[in-house]
């Protein structure tokens, strides 16, 4: 799907330590809707806690192109992902229980493909993602080859960029094409209609890339969710695709500065979009740890957009500009949207 190789010296982003780093468009005539372009299934909407989570994690392989060597580690003719799921399922609501029988009541689902950052793995956004299954989302994680914090021979950079998007645009299919068939487990689980592409840190440029980069746009993405980091390390202006972006950024981030990244949404993203900004937030527990004040509130926004864009809810959007005006002193939101 992707065949421009992306430049490494900007889509490296900032890769401190050992935790992810990760001209003006003016808008032209009313604001667009941030109603999918196809039309779903009218999944219905549910509250983040309502359902029980089930999770697992599968090996996608991808046998048609390679791996390369990585500090030391010998390369494979495959790429290989452990890939880990969270879906509704068959248990107490709030919980998450390895290998639990899916729960299709409230189904199919939309599918939501989440891109980690340097030098972790996608069990680090545990808690988050398992609230979004809990909400009624079936969540695909990729542990992605070279980037992640287990790849053999160290975490890297040495082959970021196009290839990783292929490697999201593969996990798509491949997840599609496991709720198609006879006896997988997610059968029948997931709206192939309703897909959306998020992303931390360097995993967001990935997830923009697929929502709007002309070199790589994924016309299955209906919704793209950037969280903590500076878009324009993607090299790429985005194109007039129409897909809804809530890009999520960090005030205090000590990898990507703040002003650079508000600076450059504001001169290129381009309505549907929604600039959720957290106050006094740093890059990585906002996103990953309960116990930090933003979570919450990260979480049920970014389900009132998914929601929104997904599933159709009416009041989505209002309800996300909610949680933030009952909560200013954790954050801000800009739109386009009247």
């Amino acid at each position: 799907m992707v065949a421009v190789a992306l430049a490494l010296a900007g889509l490296t982003g900032c890769t401190g330590g050992a935790t992810t780093e990760g001209t003006r468009t003016t808008t032209q005539g009313p604001p667009t809707t941030l109603a999918p372009t196809t039309t779903t299934t009218g999944v219905p909407a549910v509250a983040v806690g309502t359902l029980g989570v089930g999770t697992r994690t599968d090996q996608y392989v991808d046998t048609s192109r390679p791996t390369p060597p990585n500090g030391g580690a010998a390369g494979a003719p495959s790429r290989t992902m452990a890939t880990s799921v969270w879906y509704p399922a068959a248990a107490p609501a709030g919980t998450a229980v390895p290998n639990a029988a899916p729960d299709p009541t409230h189904g199919p689902y939309p599918l939501v493909v989440f891109a980690h950052g340097f030098a972790v793995t996608p069990p680090t956004f545990a808690a988050l993602l398992t609230r979004w299954a809990s909400a009624g989302y079936v969540v695909v994680a990729p542990a992605l080859p070279l980037l992640n914090g287990d790849a053999p021979g160290g975490a890297s950079h040495a082959d970021f960029g196009s290839p990783n998007l292929t490697d999201l645009g593969f996990v798509i299919s491949e997840a599609l094409r496991r709720a198609a068939t006879p006896g997988d487990p997610l059968v029948g689980l997931v709206d192939g209609r309703a897909v959306a592409v998020t992303g931390h840190s360097d995993g967001e440029v990935l997830a923009y890339d697929l929502g709007f980069a002309p070199c790589c746009h994924d016309a299955r993405v209906r919704a793209v969710i950037p969280m903590a980091g500076n878009l324009a390390d993607a090299l790429e202006p985005p194109a007039p695709t129409g897909v809804p972006v809530l890009h999520v950024l960090d005030d205090h981030d000590e990898y990507d500065p703040y002003p650079a990244s508000i600076a450059w949404d504001r001169q290129h993203l381009v309505a549907p979009r929604l600039l959720l900004t957290l106050v006094s937030a740093s890059h990585l527990p906002p996103f990953s740890r309960p116990s930090d004040p933003h979570f919450d509130l990260v979480t049920r926004g970014t389900v009132d957009f998914l929601d929104a864009t997904l599933k159709q809810r009416a009041d989505g959007l209002a309800a996300l500009a909610a949680v933030v005006t009952a909560s200013p002193s954790l954050a801000t939101l800009e739109s386009d949207l009247p």
